[in-house]
């Protein structure tokens, strides 16, 4: 039996060890200390104070403003993951179809978006959006009409700010399902076809089950993404406290700014645990629905 000579370790060590570095030093050990600052009272420039559990004992208690961010995160996760997941799935199909034409230029005009800054969305769309001097605004009030108020305090608020996500990550989506129909055979449609089944039948029997580790690997980046957006809430809405555009992470940047680094910290640990429970529970759903399709 052959065993690994050193040099090829060291070659595998070598390879891995600066994403490896990069991951300690910017992810873990932040996490770390932001978990142990929790434990503390600190303003950033006196010498911190442990006070054990009386930061979530205040999250718990007193703390209004964070549940309320914690509702319009969840519900901002759950209105925009799902819908942005099924809509690439869609289009990708219809792309990968042998009857679509233009199918680069579609691809680059869905992909656009991916690439541009979120500060850059944020603000075309507050310019677009704006109901005293936006561009849809003054269109339609050209016509006689009148527009709601897109980005007020209020569902109506929510939901733009859920659009804008959806339309910013779907092109992402769409070139990851593309690349994962590519490599389903053609010889299983084939075969489908052969039995009589047609175009949509194909797509739920074959197609989607093919794509689910696809699926998975959407479903968990796009939960991570959504429960700690924080600039695109602060272009559009801004970060004082607010009923029903207030997000986790503007809520923690704003107890950051006021100077109550531990408590900050806190909340951070509770987006720490949310994110860690509701991936869980995506990847035990994926797999027991994968076992009942079996």
């Amino acid at each position: 039996m052959n065993s690994r000579s050193p040099s090829s370790s060291w070659r595998g060590w070598a390879f891995i060890g600066f994403p490896l570095a990069i991951i300690l030093v910017f992810t873990a050990l932040p996490t770390v200390v932001g978990v142990a600052l929790s434990f503390f009272e600190w303003g950033g420039g006196d010498r911190p104070r442990f006070i054990a559990l009386d930061n979530y004992q205040a999250a718990m208690t007193r703390d209004p403003q964070l549940w309320l961010a914690m509702r319009n995160t969840l519900v901002f996760a759950i209105g925009t993951v799902p819908v942005t997941v099924i809509l690439a799935f869609l289009v990708a199909v219809a792309l990968h179809a042998r009857w679509f034409v233009g199918k680069t230029l579609a691809r680059t005009l869905f992909f656009l978006p991916t690439v541009m800054s979120i500060v850059a969305v944020g603000f075309i769309w507050q310019w677009m959006l704006n109901p005293r001097t936006g561009l849809l605004n003054v269109i339609v009030a050209g016509q006689g009409a009148d527009l709601p108020d897109w980005l007020g305090d209020s569902w109506l608020g929510l939901g733009t700010m859920m659009f804008v996500q959806v339309w910013r990550n779907l092109g992402f989506c769409v070139v990851l399902y593309v690349a994962a129909l590519g490599r389903v055979p053609r010889s299983m449609y084939d075969a489908a076809s052969v039995d009589g089944a047609g175009s949509w039948r194909a797509t739920w029997h074959i197609t989607w089950p093919a794509v689910r580790p696809m699926t998975a690997f959407l479903m968990i980046t796009g939960t991570i993404w959504a429960l700690q957006v924080f600039d695109l809430d602060v272009v559009m809405n801004g970060w004082n406290p607010q009923r029903f555009n207030d997000l986790l992470n503007t809520h923690i940047f704003r107890e950051f700014k006021n100077g109550r680094l531990g408590y900050s910290a806190t909340i951070g640990v509770f987006v720490l645990v949310l994110t860690a429970m509701v991936t869980y529970a995506q990847l035990r759903w994926l797999r027991l629905s994968k076992a009942t399709t079996v």
